[in-house]
């Protein structure tokens, strides 16, 4: 006879996860950090889809996890400019304003004011594309939030879908068949130790 579990009726049954189709997606912001790394300031908008058949993905996703250290996997990263002159620096400005347009026109009345607080609560249009990984000898795609649009244009469907991007240093190695990566590699990390939700 099989011995049951102690936490049997706490335990979740395995279900697959649910891939994301390619698209663009109208979706409610949760939370906002600028995070600091080796190579700059990053805005971090942590969201999730609002309208539409996948409203809930990400929450859904984050509570059917069920490693220790579980991560929020709706966050578009905005590089911030470092302001150093260069034409890269520039680039960065105009993704910056692009996103920052992006939430005025998506919400009658929002002016930005320079608090990326104020973005909590607010709807945008996000772009997502195909981006390659890999990850302890193996590869594959995932669809992945890629830029900032307007709601509106979600919604009307007036939008190109970015071209896939493929990994510039693939090893040779990775052969293995593609499947979903395992839930660490996004490097989706903690910006704070009283952090609402992990990302």
């Amino acid at each position: 006879m099989i011995k049951m579990p102690n936490n049997w009726n706490e335990v979740k049954e395995f279900s697959e996860r649910t891939k994301l189709p390619l698209g663009a997606y109208v979706c409610k912001v949760r939370q906002c950090r600028v995070q600091d790394n080796d190579y700059g300031s990053q805005l971090a908008i942590l969201f999730d889809i609002h309208e539409g058949e996948y409203k809930g993905y990400y929450a859904n996703d984050f509570d059917s996890q069920q490693d220790q250290n579980k991560k929020w996997k709706g966050v578009l990263r905005i590089w911030l400019p470092k302001e150093d002159g260069s034409d890269k620096d520039e680039f960065t400005k105009s993704i910056l304003k692009g996103t920052v347009t992006a939430f005025e026109n998506s919400n009658l009345g929002y002016t930005w004011n320079w608090n990326e607080k104020s973005l909590e609560g607010k709807l945008i249009g996000i772009l997502f594309r195909n981006e390659e990984w890999e990850y302890d000898g193996k590869s594959g795609w995932a669809v992945r939030p890629f830029r900032a649009i307007s709601a509106s244009s979600v919604r009307e469907g007036s939008f190109t879908l970015p071209k896939d991007k493929p990994l510039t240093n693939k090893s040779s190695a990775s052969s293995a068949p593609s499947y979903l990566p395992p839930s660490d590699t996004n490097g989706f990390v903690k910006v704070d130790e009283d952090d609402e939700l992990p990302f």
